[in-house]
């Protein structure tokens, strides 16, 4: 994949991006998860045929060449206006070769829809994706008690997993990258803050009608977001497609890139004909 580097408010900020000479179909910006970064994305992004893609690091996330510089964001409205901000970067600088597909993973979907909402980039989104995401998380400030100690600077991934995994053993850990889980302790948390500040948005901001078309997936074990939420939230959009997953949870896009991708690739290709 491709490095771009861009500057915001005089820091660097990193993408990736997966070229594609004469695209077929739009451009797919992707909004990561909490506690991830650019480069773990490269798998799932790897199965958009004939499509460029570009995936957005946030300030304090990345490791290596996928480094962006700035703290993290605890605050939701100052992601929502970080990612307003690259993409419009991104376009101004020609990066887009095409309109845009803007997929939400998360923490990421969570920004999508704030933005959608408050018709930031109305003109330049033709498609949107939403994966293991919604309005308004199911355990809201419960999710991060307990996961983070400030004094040690250290984040308990393994809580979290099994937080996440239900009743099963989290098999999937032996298939992730283990630099994700363990080497952002402080962005993970910042993250959680920037997911409660988000359903605190979402509490105050009403979701509105909007013309966008949707595609939204969810796994049937999704620890942090609930299916009823997810189709209370998408029903604000004129054309929705909901699609669940069976047998998986809320890391289904990091547990299976290639599967999850060839998946959303597929649904994104059927509405983009």
């Amino acid at each position: 994949m491709k490095k771009i580097e861009l500057i915001i408010n005089n820091k660097k900020v990193i993408c990736l991006k997966k070229e594609q000479f004469k695209p077929h179909y739009n451009t797919v910006i992707i909004l990561t998860g909490a506690s991830t970064y650019a480069s773990v994305y490269f798998i799932f992004a790897k199965q958009f045929k004939k499509t460029e893609v570009i995936i957005i690091n946030t300030p304090g996330h990345g490791l290596g060449n996928s480094l962006t510089e700035g703290e993290p964001l605890t605050d939701g409205n100052e992601l929502v206006d970080f990612q307003v901000t690259v993409i419009k970067q991104l376009i101004k600088e020609n990066h887009c070769t095409s309109k845009i597909t803007l997929l939400g993973y998360s923490l990421g979907g969570m920004t999508l829809l704030n933005i959608v909402n408050r018709n930031l980039l109305d003109e330049n989104v033709g498609l949107c994706v939403l994966i293991a995401s919604a309005r308004i998380t199911k355990h809201d400030n419960e999710v991060i008690k307990g996961l983070y100690n400030k004094e040690t600077n250290t984040f308990n991934t393994k809580s979290l997993m099994e937080k996440n995994c239900t009743n099963k053993t989290p098999w999937y850990i032996k298939y992730l990258n283990p630099k994700w889980l363990f080497a952002l302790p402080t962005p993970c948390y910042a993250d959680f803050l920037q997911c409660d500040s988000m359903n605190e948005i979402s509490k105050n901001e009403l979701m509105v009608k909007n013309n966008k078309n949707i595609i939204a997936f969810l796994g049937e074990n999704d620890f942090f977001f609930s299916e009823k939420e997810i189709l209370k939230t998408i029903k604000f959009f004129k054309q929705r497609t909901f699609i669940s997953l069976e047998d998986y949870g809320h890391l289904f896009l990091l547990e299976r890139p290639i599967k999850a991708g060839k998946l959303v690739f597929k649904a994104i290709k059927e509405v983009d004909l």
